[in-house]
């Protein structure tokens, strides 16, 4: 079912904009929790080998996401304009991009990641492990990224709810396979990846069926498509900036990896358990701010800009105040958490500081994210980037390795927060003097 963002109450519309996403994401996130409590299970050593592929993974991800918040851009300002036959095109150049980008990043990172593994100072026993369980997923990588395009496609038009069943579908599935490949069948981290590979190619078969059949305003059926370069120009436009931001944020993420790695394979072990459950905690700010992409993109192109502005203040703060209700229970029960996932002393040390210093960043940190995502859905993808930019590699960076000379571990994890503050204060500067009523089509 599609909704028209350009009419009723903003909160209202926020949280039925909001709500199926963050589901979704909750649904994806807590068995993906499940996945790594499974590997933990396995060893440390297994649990370190997934962790070091986070950054690739990441990577890959950034790029599937990155276009697909210019297709749900595009998408959604043709949509608010009621053109709805331009939307349907863009959508279907927006598909073929993304099985484009897929083949190119399954290439690049079948061929790349030891070379990047040893960058990032992996020792050679941890990366032949990690490489097992990464080329499995790299090798769909084409699937992967048409999956998080159309799910984009969707939310673009308005309809929220069929991403929620096929992420929530696919990640319920993968929890379910996860025991099967990893311990009745013996494949250990191997099974972790086919699972989810299985997982979700089962979620990109009815996402498929959905685009073409389902009760979308739009069907991609690719009848009388005729090839334009104005809409690949259009969805890169802000798809290139976008992923770009991505990439910024899975670099840091290696960066941030690798200054862990300095200390022992204990600290990328609880790294890898404090950036999952991080995930988590974050996952309101990022439905949030995912919502806000679609429902400023549909305000801009109805030239509702005053709307578009006020949306975006009220969903940073209802992002963060859902953030600090998940990050509240990390701070209380760190030790307590991260010992479900690992026994070793060391990681639930590490782990828990991890805990009870990153979640002081979501008091603030859904502003950002929200604010990234109006620039987004207004096509202004440049400032998204400069955002995430400064919050990452201007700021968070720097100041992780500084304190991480200083004062140890947890100076990565003070850096991490410092610079999530100074990122928010740059981001409502910037939010104060854009040109909201500029149009971008």
């Amino acid at each position: 079912m599609t909704q028209d963002f350009t009419r009723g109450g903003l909160y209202k519309t926020i949280f039925h904009a909001s709500l199926p996403t963050i589901i979704a994401f909750i649904i994806q996130s807590t068995f993906s929790l499940v996945d790594a409590i499974f590997v933990g299970w396995i060893s440390s050593h297994a649990l370190a080998a997934v962790s070091v592929s986070f950054p690739i993974v990441f990577m890959v991800i950034a790029l599937g996401v990155g276009l697909g918040l210019g297709s749900t851009s595009v998408v959604a300002r043709y949509v608010g304009a009621k053109k709805s036959r331009y939307a349907k095109e863009a959508a279907e150049h927006s598909m073929l991009l993304a099985v484009a980008f897929g083949i190119i990043l399954m290439v690049a990172g079948l061929t790349l990641s030891p070379s990047i593994f040893k960058l990032m100072g992996v020792e050679e026993s941890l990366m032949s492990t990690a490489l097992v369980y990464l080329n499995i997923l790299l090798f769909f990588a084409p699937f992967e990224l048409s999956l998080i395009v159309g799910n984009s496609i969707l939310r673009g038009e308005g309809d929220m709810r069929t991403p929620m069943v096929v992420m929530g579908a696919s990640a319920i599935l993968n929890g379910i396979l996860d025991p099967i490949f990893i311990f009745t069948l013996g494949w250990g981290v191997e099974g972790a990846a086919w699972a989810t590979v299985v997982a979700r190619m089962i979620g990109f078969t009815y996402l498929a069926y959905n685009l073409k059949f389902g009760g979308a305003k739009f069907k991609l059926d690719y009848v009388d498509f005729r090839y334009r370069f104005t809409y690949f120009k259009e969805v890169l436009r802000i798809g290139i900036p976008s992923s770009m931001s991505n990439i910024v944020m899975s670099t840091g993420m290696a960066v941030f990896t690798a200054i862990v790695a300095g200390f022992g394979t204990d600290a990328l072990a609880a790294f890898g358990v404090g950036f999952r459950l991080d995930s988590l905690a974050i996952l309101p700010g990022i439905g949030v701010a995912t919502a806000v992409i679609s429902i400023v993109g549909q305000n801009i192109g109805a030239g509702k800009a005053d709307r578009a502005m006020q949306t975006t203040l009220k969903a940073g703060a209802m992002a963060s105040a859902l953030m600090v209700l998940f990050g509240i229970p990390f701070y209380l029960f760190s030790t307590d958490i991260v010992s479900i996932f690992n026994q070793e002393p060391k990681v639930i040390e590490y782990g828990a500081s991890f805990l009870r210093i990153i979640p002081l960043t979501y008091l603030v940190v859904g502003f950002n994210m929200c604010i990234g995502g109006a620039f987004i859905g207004a096509g202004k993808a440049k400032l998204a980037l400069f955002n995430q930019f400064s919050r990452v590699m201007l700021f968070s960076v720097p100041l992780a390795y500084m304190l991480s000379v200083k004062i140890g571990l947890e100076g990565v994890w003070w850096g991490i927060t410092i610079g999530s503050y100074l990122s928010v204060a740059l981001s409502l500067t910037l939010y104060k003097y854009v040109n909201w009523t500029k149009s971008t089509h």
